[in-house]
């Protein structure tokens, strides 16, 4: 049930991320076109392109931590013993979780306290700036989940 609703979160922001990594590309590509090409450029792409770029760096992160895809430096807690070994991946979780925390509480008083538009775009940045607490609000049941599940597991191979 745990890897379940981990997927469905996965599927959920995944299908997102496509959609507005798609629309990056059709933006940036139209940018580039109307500028160097057309030489009339268009003055929103460049806003919007990084508006989108922010919005799927965030909703993918739960993907890679779902995955353990993020990068990291393991060799010295690999020559450590196995119980140690899991329990510095604890609390490594613990760690991440607080931190997921505070983006969370940052990022929703920095969204709900914006009262600034778009330069170029007509938009409350209010949408933007909502990618960051989402994101970290996502990431962190991903966590959550992926750390259940690892006690589960290593609870059975105690017992």
């Amino acid at each position: 049930m745990l890897d379940r609703f981990g997927r469905i979160i996965e599927l959920a922001s995944g299908t997102i991320c496509v959609i507005l990594f798609a629309g990056l590309i059709a933006t940036t590509l139209l940018g580039v076109f109307f500028r160097y090409i057309m030489a009339n450029p268009f003055e929103w792409t460049e806003e919007a392109a990084r508006f989108l770029m922010l919005a799927v760096g965030f909703l993918a992160i739960n993907i890679a931590l779902r995955h353990d895809a993020h990068i990291k430096v393991d060799l010295a807690v690999r020559m450590l013993p196995n119980s140690v070994s899991k329990f510095l991946d604890y609390i490594t979780a613990v760690l991440l979780a607080f931190f997921l925390v505070m983006l969370m509480w940052k990022g929703y008083l920095m969204t709900t306290r914006t009262m600034m538009t778009g330069g170029a775009l007509p938009i409350s940045m209010f949408w933007p700036y909502l990618t960051v607490p989402l994101g970290a609000f996502l990431t962190l049941l991903q966590l959550l989940l992926n750390t259940a599940k690892q006690a589960i597991a290593d609870y059975y191979k105690l017992h």
